[in-house]
């Protein structure tokens, strides 16, 4: 992968110039991950910024800043909180390679103790490898947020969304991305405090080839993380869908339903499992659609999944 030595952005902060650097520098040094090679190989170039429009501008009862513009103005916010506790950079090469070349992203911080009426609404049009999606929710605060972003680009693509939620916060998180690249990669990490409950419905029916890594950390007692999935494969392409949880506390649970529908064996499912083996109460349950089926009418009638298929 070529060096970095300059900044992606104009009046990049010294920090995140830094943090990119040493990105790089000690890539080598980390794990590897599954699959990372295909996403490599196609990195060697310098970054060169794509276009992107429909990053959200907001300030009253919640922030809502192009990445490119909150890493100045929550310096010290972003640095303590990009690529740190749910999408860690120092977790495996292609975690690293990903924070080095962030080329476009979304910042939304919502303060403590305030509950954002309606929900937010992201739709940007990107042709960006590297996009990245930071989520800040302060204790008791509560928000519903719905992404339905396009990501054109002619190189393997890596978008994460990193959502970092305070004691007792409340999230109902919706995305459903569509991918025109040759690979995509979505990332949907979490970090839970104590008592906080992470509510997730996420679509992904792409004519492209799918990676998608659903996870959360749960750190403390009575932390809540539930997930509905809904997966379906286009004549061609492939789709994975990887669910892993970890954390610890009395009454902390996980529980994932998954809805899968393809043709033949291009579409591989997980179970929800722990990642470093901690007891955790978990709660799976996937079902394989038939092609003739319509996917829309197996989704509960309340899903917000129902009219994106």
């Amino acid at each position: 992968m070529a060096e970095l030595t300059s900044a992606v952005w104009q009046n990049e902060p010294g920090w995140l110039q830094k943090k990119r650097q040493l990105a790089g520098m000690l890539q080598e040094r980390f794990p590897k991950q599954d699959q990372q090679d295909e996403w490599l190989k196609a990195w060697r170039e310098p970054v060169i910024p794509g276009q992107a429009r429909g990053w959200l501008t907001h300030d009253g009862d919640y922030v809502a800043q192009p990445l490119a513009q909150a890493v100045n103005n929550y310096s010290q916010m972003l640095q303590e909180n990009l690529a740190e506790k749910a999408l860690s950079w120092q977790e495996g090469q292609l975690n690293a390679a990903h924070l080095s070349r962030i080329d476009g992203g979304q910042f939304i911080y919502v303060p403590d103790e305030t509950t954002v009426e309606g929900p937010i609404k992201l739709a940007p049009v990107l042709s960006l490898q590297n996009p990245h999606t930071l989520i800040i929710v302060g204790a008791g605060a509560q928000v519903t947020i719905e992404e339905t972003a396009r990501i054109e680009c002619s190189q393997p693509a890596f978008a994460a969304v990193e959502i970092l939620m305070g004691t007792g916060a409340r999230v109902h998180y919706r995305q459903f991305n569509r991918f025109d690249c040759p690979r995509a990669l979505q990332v949907l990490h979490a970090y839970q405090a104590q008592g906080s409950r992470l509510r997730v419905e996420y679509g992904q029916a792409s004519a492209t080839s799918v990676t998608t890594s659903l996870y959360s950390f749960l750190d403390g007692a009575h932390a809540a993380w539930d997930a509905q999935a809904a997966i379906q494969v286009p004549y061609g392409s492939q789709q994975e869908i990887r669910p892993v949880l970890d954390g610890y506390g009395q009454g902390t649970r996980g529980q994932f339903t998954l809805w899968g529908q393809a043709e033949g064996d291009n579409l591989i499912l997980h179970e929800l499992r722990t990642g470093s083996g901690e007891p955790l109460q978990l709660d799976d349950s996937q079902v394989r659609l038939a092609p003739e089926e319509r996917l829309a009418d197996r989704l509960p009638a309340a899903s917000w999944l129902k009219n994106k298929f």
